[in-house]
């Protein structure tokens, strides 16, 4: 598919290059979830580790998807909790108040 009729699609938003990709010589493209967490820049590391979980979920040989689901809800519970105090730590820096 050309990138125009991408440009076009209703989900656009949600499609990103993958620059790290590996073709094998059937032509198939394969990536892990790393690559698909930096073309998508996940950078908090609870939300890295759920998107891990959902993915993977009953795949990984430690648990079953319930597990590995309730794993995720836990994960991104403590994600919230971050994104929570680092918007606090920013809203009452003082150096965001003078500039400096």
């Amino acid at each position: 598919m050309s990138m125009s009729k991408v440009n076009r699609r209703s989900g656009f938003k949600y499609v990103r290059s993958i620059p790290c990709s590996i073709k094998d010589d059937s032509g198939i493209t394969f990536i892990d979830v790393y690559t698909v967490l930096d073309a998508y820049v996940v950078q908090c590391p609870a939300r890295q580790h759920a998107v891990k979980k959902l993915l993977c979920a009953g795949l990984r040989g430690k648990g079953d998807v319930l597990q590995d689901l309730q794993e995720c809800l836990d994960v991104v519970k403590r994600a919230i909790e971050m994104e929570q105090a680092r918007r606090e730590f920013y809203d009452n820096d003082p150096k965001e108040e003078t500039g400096a």
